[in-house]
């Protein structure tokens, strides 16, 4: 069922060239002049198909994007930092010079252990606070304890700087000698436009585009990269890159962003370290996938590719090896979006989707499989408000063989592993708002809304029977339609073989559904009565889903 060959080992490291001191193109390849946005337009622009446009080394502010469209390229920087590890201590690290010893656990859940070597230069961050930081030299490391020995030598920031911050949580990052920064402030319109990076699908040659580093600006930050489908187009592969986002700029027009949006089903992004500072609850996230609106018809009347049936990356976009940090939702699926999230770090990050509720057709599937969650508890209120390793508002999917810690703290209580539910039952500013209220006796006689949690494509002849009932919206579709796609018909989200440590036995997870809540609707129905346990979604330790 699972797709075990990883596309990243099959695409090749580009090498970044770096100390051009002007544009110096051969054989199609172009250097920029520097890292600035007219220079890399530039770059771009004289890069022929088929090769590679590098960035040089150095620190530039973005307040502008650049474009590239209908030109397959390689966009490569001079190099980045990346997050190899991270720690949490009992106690409060003290931000001092001279020893430090921690013991970490490895960002890649592929690749457990970090390559370490002694000398080398790590910054240590805390996490959500990356203002607080020490960096030195590594005096040793030991791979099976996982125990690393430093001398630090620099720091800065204040412990407890902010009502989050207890220097607990830290981020283990490389210190490159070269890499290339661009400072992110740019202000976006929407998600899903524009972006610093502004990529459309080429029809005969894929684009990638990696090794560099993305940083948040003192009043916006746009879009890092966006890309926009193509028909007929090739995936994009995105790699090797650094992303650090604030929530509190994401700008006055645009109260979401996303580093990466993908309007397209297919792609790969890969070795990708992806936080938010400081930590956010809901308006900040990593990757959002989602279909183009000039193709939307495709993914909600078509069969899933999910399992083995996807074997090249153009059916789905394939997010593995990358980490993510101190983002309630760091990667979701919205309208019709198809994903596969693997091999991964969710540090006390998780998983939304958008359902046909304020989108108007929703998440069609992910998976989540071979990842490794982490979520630290406190009880002096600087636990991150995380809500759950998993918010599903429609469609299906199915997580797997995942390592998903209990999410229990004395600051916040306990919370569900997977929350879903029907949004439009009780929720008037959504399509299909008020979906079988005033119907609500006997419950549920209205299932199934349309594009609900647990349900696809399958034969493509789902229905809808809910007719309505004054003062609410009436609905009188019988057909394989609502008013603006198919509807669906079941097909079960599964849950089986997670655990909650390493090595563990597998467990059921903890579910949860729940509702829109308010008085919008007039006698409303509740998500319990559309999604269903042994019909809507499977949670067990070992049911697997069939095929």
């Amino acid at each position: 069922m699972t797709k075990m060959v990883r596309f990243a080992s099959l695409i090749p490291i580009l090498s970044a060239v770096c100390g051009a001191t002007a544009q110096t193109c051969s054989g199609g390849n172009c250097i920029a002049v520097s890292c600035n946005t007219t220079d890399v337009q530039n770059c771009i622009n004289s890069t022929t198909e088929g090769k590679t446009c590098t960035i040089p080394a150095g620190t530039c502010t973005w307040t502008s994007g650049v474009t590239l469209s209908g030109k397959g390229i390689n966009i490569v920087g001079a190099g980045t930092s990346r997050v190899i590890a991270i720690a949490s201590t009992s106690s409060a690290v003290p931000l001092q010079a001279g020893g430090l010893t921690l013991t970490i656990q490895g960002a890649d859940p592929g690749n457990p252990t970090p390559n370490i070597v002694a000398g080398e230069t790590l910054a240590i961050e805390e996490t959500g606070t990356e203002a607080n930081s020490l960096t030195g030299t590594v005096t040793s490391f030991n791979s099976s304890s996982m125990q690393l020995v430093m001398n630090i030598t620099s720091v800065s920031g204040t412990c407890g700087s902010n009502s989050l911050s207890n220097c607990k949580r830290w981020l283990v990052t490389t210190v490159p000698s070269t890499r290339t920064v661009i400072v992110n402030n740019a202000q976006g319109s929407s998600m899903g436009s524009g972006g610093l990076f502004s990529i459309t699908e080429d029809t005969s040659v894929d684009t990638s585009i990696g090794n560099m580093q993305v940083t948040p600006g003192s009043t916006y930050q746009d879009n890092v990269i966006q890309v926009n489908y193509a028909s007929g187009g090739q995936a994009v592969f995105i790699h090797d890159m650094r992303i650090t986002g604030n929530p509190n700029n994401t700008g006055p027009t645009d109260g979401n962003a996303a580093m990466i949006v993908m309007n397209t089903n297919r792609g790969v992004i890969w070795n990708l370290s992806a936080e938010s500072n400081p930590y956010n609850i809901s308006t900040l996230g990593a990757i959002t996938v989602q279909q183009d609106s000039s193709d939307v018809t495709n993914s909600w009347t078509t069969p899933s590719n999910m399992g083995s049936l996807d074997i090249n990356g153009q059916g789905e976009v394939f997010s593995e090896d990358n980490d993510f940090h101190a983002m309630n939702y760091a990667t979701s699926t919205d309208n019709n979006g198809r994903a596969v999230w693997r091999y991964s770090l969710y540090d006390n990050s998780g998983v939304g989707t958008h359902g046909a509720d304020t989108s108007y057709y929703g998440q069609r599937y992910f998976e989540f499989y071979n990842n490794v969650g982490v979520f630290e508890g406190y009880t002096d209120g600087t636990t991150f408000n995380f809500g759950n390793w998993i918010f599903m508002r429609g469609g299906t999917g199915l997580l797997y063989k995942n390592v998903l810690p209990a999410l229990s703290s004395q600051d916040y209580g306990s919370k569900s592993d997977w929350n879903a539910t029907v949004m439009n039952l009780q929720r008037t500013a959504a399509t299909n708002s008020c979906w079988g209220a005033g119907q609500s006796s006997p419950a549920g006689q209205n299932y199934h809304a349309p594009r609900q949690v647990g349900f696809g494509y399958v034969t493509g002849t789902g229905t809808t029977r809910y007719t309505g009932a004054s003062p609410n919206p009436v609905y009188t579709v019988n057909g394989a339609n609502d008013a603006v796609t198919y509807v669906g018909d079941s097909e079960p989200f599964y849950i089986w073989g997670n655990t909650r440590n390493p090595g563990g036995s597998a467990t059921a997870l903890n579910a949860y559904i729940s509702d829109f809540g308010g008085s919008g609707c007039s006698e409303p129905d509740t998500s319990t009565n559309y999604i269903v346990s042994g019909r809507d979604y499977y949670n067990t330790a070992s049911t697997a889903k069939p095929g």
